[in-house]
C-alpha cells in the first residue's frame, strides 16, 4: 500500500514531492518531513510515515527528530550574528575572547579557522566518555588544553563535535548565554521555528521520533584522522541525553524549522522585516574559504561552515550552500533563487558516499525544480 503523504506542495516543486514519495515507496523511509521556503515563504511542507519503530505512531505535522550534524546550522548562524554585531571578529584569534584556548600552540587560530574546520583541535587525544558531553565546563576546558593536532598549520579536518563547543564557548563568553538559550531567544522564538539544541521540556518527549538504526555503521581506517576524531567522545544512547547542550549534533527539529532558519541565508540575512545578518556576511558565508582533501569527505569545498557544491559533496545546484547530519538529515540554501530546504527523517541510512541514494534523489529533484525558477540575486550571473 502506498504511503500517504501529508501537507502541501507548490506545483513548482512537483519533482521534489515525487522524489519524497518514491523514497517511501522503495522502503527507504520510516518517517520523514520535507520543506521548502521561497523568499522566506513556505511553498513545500510535507510529512509522512511513522515516528516509532513499530509503525503504530504516525509522523505528524509537529513531530521532531534528532538531526545530528544538521544542528550545525545553529552555531554557525549564531557566530555570524555576533560577528555582525561587533562582538566577535572573523579573523581575530579565538584566544582574544577565550585566553585559555591559546594553549598547545593554538594562539593564532582564528574564528574563521573554527568556522572552516581548520582550528586544529578536531578531537581529543584522551577520549571523554559520552556522558561527559553534558558537562560544558569540562569539555571546553579539555578542548582549550588540547595541543594543536597539526603544529599550528591550517589543515582541513572535520571538527565533528568540537566545533560546536568552540563556537558555543565564544557565544557564551561574549553574550553570557548558553548556545541553546541564545539560539532560542535570538532565532527560534522570533522565527517561531521548532528547533531546539537539547530538549527544553520533558513535555516535548512525546513529539520526538524514535530512530531506526542504520543497517550498517560507518567504519574508518584505524588510526586515521577520522577514527581519532570520532573516538574522542564515547558513544552513548542519544535518547538518554536529549537535554544536553551539544551545539554541533544535538538538535531536535523538523524539516519546516530547518528550512525556516535556513531562509535567513537564502534571503540574504533579512526575514520577515528583521535583519539577522548583513547581506555582506551572507555573501562571505557562501564564498569559497577552503577547498582541500579531508579525511572523512575526500575533496571538500567549504564556505563559512557550510559545504559548497563539488563532485564529492554535490549540492542541489552549484550556487547552493548546504550540509547534512548522520543518518540523512539535510538542509540547503540558495541566494540566487531564494530557496531554503530542510529534510529530517528517523530511518538512519549510512552509505559509502557522503550522500546516499535517498539524499541524492531529493537533491537532484530539488535542483531540477530550482532550475525552472527565476534567479533573484543581485549578484546572479
Amino acid at each position: 500500500m502506498a504511503t500517504e503523504i501529508h501537507g502541501h506542495c507548490d506545483p513548482r516543486f512537483a519533482r521534489l514531492e515525487a522524489a519524497f514519495r518514491a523514497n517511501f515507496d522503495e522502503g527507504l523511509e520510516l518517517g520523514a518531513s520535507l520543506a521548502v521556503t521561497l523568499h522566506g515563504k513556505p511553498v513545500v511542507d510535507l510529512w509522512a510515515g511513522h515516528a516509532d519503530l513499530n509503525r503504530k505512531l504516525p509522523w505528524d505535522r509537529d513531530t521532531i527528530v534528532l538531526v545530528f550534524s544538521s544542528t550545525k546550522l545553529a552555531p554557525i548562524l549564531m557566530t555570524l550574528m555576533l560577528i555582525d554585531r561587533g562582538l566577535l571578529e572573523l579573523d581575530a584569534p579565538i584566544a582574544r575572547y577565550w585566553p585559555a584556548f591559546a594553549q598547545g600552540g593554538k594562539q593564532h587560530v582564528t574564528v574563521r579557522d573554527a568556522l572552516t574546520h581548520q582550528a586544529g583541535v578536531p578531537g581529543l587525544a584522551e577520549a571523554l566518555p559520552f556522558e561527559a558531553m553534558r558537562d560544558w565546563q569540562l569539555v571546553t576546558k579539555r578542548i582549550a588544553a588540547e595541543p594543536h593536532w597539526f603544529d599550528g598549520e591550517r589543515v582541513l579536518c572535520y571538527h565533528l563535535i568540537t566545533v560546536g563547543f568552540i563556537l558555543g564557548e565564544l557565544i557564551r563568553i561574549v553574550t553570557g548565554l548558553s548556545p541553546s538559550d541564545f539560539f532560542r531567544l535570538e532565532v527560534a522564538e522570533p522565527l517561531r521555528a521548532d528547533f531546539q539544541i537539547g530538549l527544553r521540556s520533558r513535555a516535548d518527549e512525546v513529539r520526538v521520533a524514535r530512530l531506526a538504526a542504520a543497517d550498517q555503521d560507518l567504519s574508518f581506517e584505524p588510526g586515521s584522522l577520522t577514527d581519532r576524531t570520532r573516538s574522542s567522545f564515547g558513544v552513548g544512547g542519544w535518547w538518554q541525553h536529549r537535554a544536553a547542550d551539544i551545539p554541533a549534533v544535538n538538535g531536535y527539529t523538523n524539516a519546516r524549522a530547518l528550512a525556516r532558519v535556513g531562509s535567513i541565508f537564502a534571503c540574504r540575512g533579512e526575514l520577515d522585516g528583521r535583519r539577522f545578518l548583513s547581506a555582506a556576511l551572507v555573501d562571505e558565508a557562501r564564498k569559497e574559504q577552503v577547498f582541500a582533501q579531508e579525511d572523512t569527505f575526500g575533496p571538500l569545498r567549504l564556505g563559512l561552515g557550510f559545504g559548497l557544491h563539488c563532485q564529492t559533496f554535490p549540492a542541489p545546484t552549484p550556487s547552493c550552500f548546504h550540509w547534512g547530519g548522520y543518518g540523512g538529515s539535510l538542509f540547503a540554501m540558495d541566494v540566487d533563487t531564494g530557496v531554503s530546504c530542510g529534510y529530517a527523517a528517523n530511518k538512519l541510512m549510512v552509505d559509502d558516499e557522503v550522500l546516499g541514494p535517498r539524499s541524492l534523489r531529493l537533491w537532484e529533484a530539488l535542483g531540477t525544480d530550482m532550475n525552472d525558477l527565476p534567479r533573484s540575486s543581485p549578484n546572479a550571473t
